[in-house]
């Protein structure tokens, strides 16, 4: 018996040293398959993962590398003016919008929910910071229990209304949930306290101080937009206003790069706002957030990201390092794109720092 055990216990400590020599081996990626300058390494990855969509990649406040790949509609190539429907990148803004009426004084992050919405449910217990950071325990209206009808047309009150009574998910503040109805309610909150449409006020503070003048809410006709894509076939159709200001702004790769300048240069709020932005307020693990953004460690790196997408076959992603000045940005077209995981690998790629696996996922 002594033997057997003997045996077994060489055998686990074996399989463990090979395990542990697999993982040196395999699980991490240099890129050593890519050559020459960074931005042909880059092309060369994102022609091998044959990505659909455009990318472009700022560092030190200059454009490292920008293009399109694959088609935005039929007989339209991706380019880097490529409108696209950018989702959830949209909370960024609001979150942005939020803490400009807050510098001003026009409302706090502490600020109940009743101030706003005194009939909605436990809205004395509910802040603005809650929302913000997504702990207020509102369930989302997109989870799959509520069969959310994208398709057609909705007012902002009325997608309120698909969860207004149904039970907080924890006590606010002492959970994270990821909730599209809380940032709703920001966009509501942002017209009440600036007495101007939600659109409007994002074009007036943040798209004209950014130098946005491509990006919009409204497509206008003749304006050709990225269609989305499921492996390969137009998805289903998506109403514009099936997210207000959780994800209705449609942009290009080159304004939203206006977007990150502007807030690395603090022309849309200040410096300390921005670090109270990037600052992690909720978490459940492996999600940390702040105040509109994911707050992560990137290849050693301080950063704040986010992920964008639509079933109708979008799958965006940006993250900003804080230390090194470098923004990457990709937006895809096609549903199937991990485009976190590309992100992280233009990361990799662009700082010649080898990636382990679990880095494409957090």
């Amino acid at each position: 018996m002594r033997k057997f055990f003997k045996i077994a216990l060489i055998t686990v400590l074996t399989l463990c040293v090979l395990g542990g020599a697999s993982l040196l081996l395999f699980g991490r990626d240099s890129h050593g398959n890519l050559s020459g300058s960074i931005s042909e390494q880059i092309d060369q990855y994102l022609t091998n993962q044959e990505f659909q969509g455009t990318v472009l990649i700022s560092k030190d406040g200059e454009v490292l590398f920008k293009k399109g790949y694959g088609i935005a509609a039929p007989n339209v190539q991706n380019s880097t003016n490529t409108l696209y429907q950018i989702a959830s990148l949209s909370k960024s803004f609001t979150a942005v919008a939020i803490m400009q009426l807050a510098e001003k004084q026009m409302l706090t992050v502490d600020d109940p929910l009743a101030n706003y919405f005194s009939d909605f449910p436990n809205a004395e217990t509910i802040t603005i910071g809650h929302l913000l950071s997504h702990s207020s325990g509102i369930p989302d209206y997109l989870k799959p229990d509520y069969e959310f009808d994208f398709s057609k047309e909705w007012k902002p009150k009325d997608i309120i209304e698909v969860v207004r009574n149904k039970q907080l998910e924890f006590t606010p503040g002492e959970g994270f949930s990821y909730s599209n109805t809380g940032y709703l309610l920001l966009g509501l909150i942002i017209e009440q306290v600036s007495g101007q449409p939600y659109s409007d006020y994002i074009e007036e503070h943040i798209f004209t101080p950014s130098g946005m003048h491509h990006s919009m809410f409204t497509i206008p006709d003749g304006v050709l937009v990225a269609e989305g894509h499921v492996e390969g076939k137009p998805g289903p159709p998506i109403h514009n206003s099936a997210a207000y200001a959780a994800g209705d702004i449609i942009s290009t790769v080159e304004d939203l790069a206006l977007f990150d300048e502007a807030l690395r240069h603090n022309l849309l709020v200040s410096e300390e706002t921005t670090k109270l932005m990037g600052t992690t307020h909720a978490s459940k693990f492996p999600s940390q957030y702040g105040y509109g953004w994911f707050t992560q460690d990137v290849l050693g790196h301080k950063a704040v990201g986010h992920p964008g997408g639509y079933p109708s076959g979008f799958r965006h992603y940006v993250t900003r390092l804080q230390d090194e000045e470098l923004t990457v940005i990709v937006l895809s077209n096609e549903m199937t794109i991990n485009s976190m995981a590309i992100n992280r690998n233009l990361t990799s790629i662009v700082l010649q720092k080898p990636i382990w696996f679990w880095e494409e996922l957090f």
